[in-house]
Parts: structure tokens; sequence; C-alpha cells
């Protein structure tokens, strides 16, 4: 007998597991299916990543579940690969495809990038401001260009590129009616700029996507100043121990949270670790350091020889950017611009302190 790949995680809806068809990034994401009602439209939540056995078995899952393509909604709480990575093949297809707006903000960062002209012409301004140039890091440089110039069946290619898709915005407080479900979309900042969950108050249910994960600390990650990543991530932490205490929490990726205020209080202490190891590499260097730096200090990375150390340099360099932020913020360290190049400094009396 064939076996199920969707099983239902609570009473009226269904998940299947999709595997990242490379051997780098996320292994798997978690997709949510609520059959739809009197109207007949369902509701997706996620997308999965891209490659032909994904499509293949959300194919399968949708007919298992008697579910057509052009009666489907697909919201994406946001545009990272594993979460965006079929919403092109679907919406060809024929379904409906929902997003925030502001996960288009930048079409480039130093992890992300869109496969468009927009994201080549942001690109070098982009590794500028982290400190990645010919003259600084001539074999990093080298790497994010050629990644970024690779065809698509090219093994440098970046999993890390978002395809294109056309979508309908959605925005905090709009409502989604699905079967006996009534969702309210709702703002999860800070691991992107406009990830968006949901969740019914009848059920006590939430999906939560990237914001809070068993026994992981998600990546917060910028490449911009002035967009407050982390701050916004911790403050979208204490809303959700606060709002869904005792609920039924779905997250992407792993199980479903059963102990939040301990997953939270793991995440908040993981980045705390971080943010004195940066704080302290700053204050305590003889010259100014750029972003990519004092990533390389605080995570023990030396040169970029393959593609996994280039994946590794990619997302430690973004997620060092949101913690020297915050800590810019806080008052903890100082940063200026020169010449394109932002560097970061110890704050005025912080030596000795």
């Amino acid at each position: 007998m064939k076996e199920k790949i969707i099983q239902e995680c609570y009473p009226e809806i269904y998940e299947y597991t999709l595997h990242n068809p490379t051997s780098t990034g996320i292994a798997e994401i978690h997709i949510y299916l609520i059959p739809g009602g009197s109207d007949g439209r369902s509701l997706m939540i996620d997308a999965g990543f891209a490659g032909k056995q994904c499509l293949n078995d959300t194919l399968a899952v949708l007919d298992e579940c008697k579910i057509a393509i052009s009666d489907l909604d697909v919201f994406l709480t946001h545009e990272h690969h594993d979460h965006s990575g079929l919403a092109s093949a679907l919406y060809q297809r024929g379904a409906r495809i929902f997003m925030n707006p502001e996960e288009e903000s930048h079409h480039y960062t130093c992890l992300y990038h869109h496969q468009s002209e927009a994201a080549r012409e942001e690109q070098i301004s982009v590794l500028c401001t982290v400190g990645v140039t010919p003259e600084l890091t001539p074999e990093l440089w080298r790497w994010y260009l050629d990644e970024m110039d690779a065809e698509p069946d090219e093994k440098r290619r970046s999993v890390f590129a978002i395809g294109d898709f056309r979508f309908e915005p959605i925005y905090a407080g709009q409502i989604f009616r699905y079967g006996n479900f009534v969702f309210h979309a709702f703002g999860l900042r800070g691991h992107t700029a406009g990830q968006m969950g949901l969740y019914d108050e009848g059920h006590k249910v939430v999906f939560t996507a990237d914001q809070v994960i068993n026994h992981i600390a998600p990546i917060v990650s910028t490449s911009y100043e002035g967009e407050n990543s982390l701050s916004s991530y911790f403050d979208s932490l204490q809303m959700i121990k606060r709002r869904f205490r005792g609920w039924t929490i779905l997250p992407a990726h792993a199980g479903p949270i059963t102990d939040l205020s301990g997953q939270i209080e793991y995440i908040a202490e993981s980045y705390l670790d971080k943010l004195d190891i940066i704080s302290h590499i700053v204050n305590e260097s003889e010259r100014p350091l750029t972003v990519c730096e004092t990533a390389f200090q605080a995570y023990g990375i030396h040169g970029v020889g393959d593609s996994r150390r280039f994946l590794l340099a990619k997302t430690v360099i973004t997620k060092t950017f949101s913690c020297l932020e915050y800590l810019y913020q806080k008052g903890f360290v100082r940063k200026e611009r020169r010449e394109g190049v932002l560097l970061w400094m110890m704050h005025t009396g912080a030596k000795g302190n």
C-alpha cells in the first residue's frame, strides 16, 4: 500500500514535508493545507523549494486531497527560497499567490537575491557596504560575482536565488476564510522585512513561519542600515509569548512548539551571547572593522575556498550586520561610512568598562 505523504496535524489542517533538492541550506519545510469550504477554495501555507521532486510531491498531495490548482490560494509567509520556491510553478498552473509586498523591499542582500537586473544593480553597493570589495576581499568578491552570473543549471548558482512570480498583496489584519477557519494575517518582523503569520482565534491555532522554531535561533539578517531588524525580532518574540501562550503553534520547520517560553528564552540567549562577542570584537579592535571582518572573527572563518564555506560566509555576514545595527542603536558601538564601506568602531568610553 502506498504511504500517504500528507497527514492531519490538527483537526481539518493537513501537513506534508518537502525536502531540499540540494545538499546545502535548510533540509526540509512543512507545508500546511486547509481544504476549502462551500466556496471551493483551499489554502496552502508556503510553497516549498523549487525543484521537480518538490513539485511532483505537491501535485500528488493536491490530487490526493482532490484540490484543483485553480481553486488553490497560496499564502507565502515570506519570500525565502524554501518558502517561495514553487510559487511560480503553482501560479502558472492557476493558483493565486498572496504575499506581503514588503518582502520585495530589496532586490539584493548578501544572502538572498532576486533573479533580476535590479538585483544586479544593487549588488556592488550592498557588497561595498559590508566590506566585500575587489581590494579588501578579492576571493569573496569573486565568489559573489560568479554566483550572480551563474546560469540556473550551474553548480555555483546560489540556493538562495529567488525566482519571479506574481502575487496579490496581503496586510496585517486581513482575513482569510477557509473551511471552518477564520484566519487573521499578522506581522512577524525581523527574520525578513515583511514575514507574515496567520492565526485563528476560535481554534487557538497559529502559524509562525520561521519566527520561532524548536531548538533553532532563526537568522535575523539584513544588509541595509536603519531597518532595526533585531529589535523588531525581539519585540515580535515577546508579542508571540504574550499573545499565543497555550495555543497550537505550527512553525515551518521542525515540530509544533510545545514549550513556547522556553524556546523564546533559548533564542534570546543565543542572540545575547552573539551580541556580547561582536561587541567585544569591535571595542577591542585597534582599528575600525567592516561587517565582513567582524563576522569572520565572530564565527572563526578563515578564507572561502568552496561553496559550503561561501554559504556560511553569506549567512554570518548578514546576521552580524543585524547584530551590529542593534549594538549601534543601544550605544555600544559607533559606525561611519568611508568611500561606501561601513566601518564599525569602539564607542567612546567603552574600552575598559
